[in-house]
């Protein structure tokens, strides 16, 4: 085989398995989603491109031989930790968003019946979500936090590379290698982040509200189930000492061998 054609291949493969690895439900596919189907997919995209970003990051911790840093215990708690506190804030929000939406008078009331004061306040509580979810800025801090913080993502970078080693499509990790990599598993993430937010946007403006205020809340009850989940991983990489409790991200990161440093 020619070395440009198992570069080639090597591409789509680590690509296939970026987009594959990012199907899964997680904090923050639910984050994107949200986004898109409240209507704003410029928003979406932001989170889409911090959780890139973060991913870029990671993959390049991985392929440069940055790793170990994360085989360390306490540090991958601490990840955990971290990336439940957001997604727990993020999940609050959703129900608060959700509730705030139901709370809002029936059109049928006459607004004259209402004190100026009572109904400026109301106006304002319901601005304060979708300002907060149209913010690209903010959007993208999210996006980047919750990838960051789920010290996973190291693990899947390292595994890639090692099944690829593996099945014969790397011999050598030569820089160029590591590089190309990054790139491909980078755009295979990103690939399905945006193809998430674009599908669900497109499938809010057929959705009714009444059932976007449902999607809402589950989103959010979602958030908060994965806040928990977070705790516990993080409680059981402290508490097993390299027992069977629970898969700890260093017992992944030992069985690579040394050949992205």
């Amino acid at each position: 085989m020619s070395t440009l054609l198992s570069t080639v291949l090597l591409f789509l493969c680590v690509y296939i398995l970026g987009f594959l690895a990012a199907i899964p439900v997680g904090a923050t596919q639910i984050e994107i989603a949200r986004r898109s189907l409240a209507g704003f997919l410029r928003s979406a995209f932001a989170v889409a491109l911090g959780s890139i970003s973060s991913d870029l990051v990671y993959g390049s911790i991985a392929m440069f031989g940055l790793g170990t840093f994360f085989q360390n215990p306490e540090v991958e708690a601490i990840f955990w930790l971290i990336n439940a506190v957001l997604t727990m804030i993020l999940g609050i929000a959703s129900l608060r968003e959700s509730a705030e939406e139901e709370a809002e008078p029936p059109l049928t009331v006459n607004v004259l019946d209402v004190p100026v004061e009572s109904r400026s306040k109301k106006r304002r509580r319901l601005r304060t979500q979708p300002e907060y979810l149209k913010k690209s800025r903010t959007a993208y801090v999210a996006g980047f936090s919750l990838a960051f913080t789920n010290p996973m993502m190291i693990a899947w970078w390292l595994l890639a590379a090692r099944i690829l080693k593996d099945v014969g499509l790397i011999h050598e990790f030569g820089l160029g290698i590591r590089a190309m990599f990054v790139l491909a598993g980078v755009l295979g993430i990103g690939s399905y982040l945006f193809l998430l937010a674009t599908t669900t946007y497109r499938a809010h403006k057929s959705v009714s509200k009444k059932r976007t205020k449902k999607v809402t809340r589950y989103f959010g009850i979602a958030m908060i189930v994965l806040s928990i989940y977070f705790v516990v991983r993080a409680i059981q990489v402290i508490t097993s000492n390299g027992g069977d409790a629970g898969l700890k991200l260093g017992a992944i990161t030992s069985i690579i061998p040394s050949f992205a440093a």
